[in-house]
């Protein structure tokens, strides 16, 4: 709306300026109405379809339907996928954990989780389908999780998340892609990552010290030292 209206007023000073006299004025002021009236329609179409893709990958997760759950993630979001599954392959412990401490966690999973032959023959999409399916994506922690604010500005759109109707403080951004709208889940990481060096802090331990215990709690402590190391190695 605020990029809309400027647009709206300058194009009816603009017939005003060509045509001149009471009537033209009429005629633009019903222009310039009508015109935003359609931008405000549109809008609120924009941002209702940006709702129902993040709600459509909520139920997708849920359903563990990991198609239709990749099928709504931003090009940047895949990208990101991609590179996890290359590091996975063929990534050194440094260069793991240069990606941060949520990444370092999904590339770590990524290995325990396939071969390398199979993880090797994946593309992003069937990457991000299969961890839905395989309960990689818990649904339960999607339950109480909505879009409060939504912004929409042309293609691109940001919403605020909230959890139990509070705000999480993060912001996740949209990409209209295709004709449909997708979203970067990007930010969450950032959150992530915050959120498990303050536990760290909290429980006196290194960051890595914290990723192995996770990793020693889902997969097994004596699996640990074998997970840092690339599948490809």
């Amino acid at each position: 709306m605020n990029r809309t209206m400027p647009a709206v007023a300058l194009a009816a000073v603009l017939l005003v300026g060509a045509c001149g006299g009471g009537t033209p004025v009429a005629t633009s002021s019903s222009s310039a109405t009508s015109a935003a009236t359609t931008s405000s329609v549109d809008v609120a179409d924009e941002e209702e379809a940006v709702r129902k893709a993040f709600a459509d990958y909520r139920e997708a997760a849920q359903a563990k339907d990991g198609v239709a759950a990749a099928a709504l993630l931003s090009q940047d979001m895949l990208d990101y996928y991609t590179g996890a599954r290359d590091l996975a392959l063929t990534g050194s412990e440094q260069q793991v954990r240069e990606g941060g401490v949520t990444a370092s966690i999904l590339v770590y999973v990524l290995r325990a989780e396939f071969d390398a032959a199979e993880l090797g023959g994946m593309s992003a999409e069937q990457l991000v389908s299969a961890a839905v399916e395989k309960g990689l994506v818990s649904e339960n922690s999607l339950d109480n999780v909505e879009l409060g604010t939504v912004v929409v500005d042309g293609d691109t759109a940001r919403a605020d998340l909230t959890s139990r109707g509070q705000s999480a403080g993060v912001e996740l951004p949209f990409h209209k892609e295709d004709g449909s709208w997708r979203f970067d889940l990007g930010p969450l990481m950032v959150a992530g990552d915050e959120a498990l060096e303050t536990v760290a802090g909290e429980r006196g331990v290194t960051v890595e010290q914290l990723v192995d215990t996770t990793l020693g709690t889902l997969y097994g402590a004596d699996r640990v030292p074998e997970l840092k190391k690339p599948l490809q190695g």
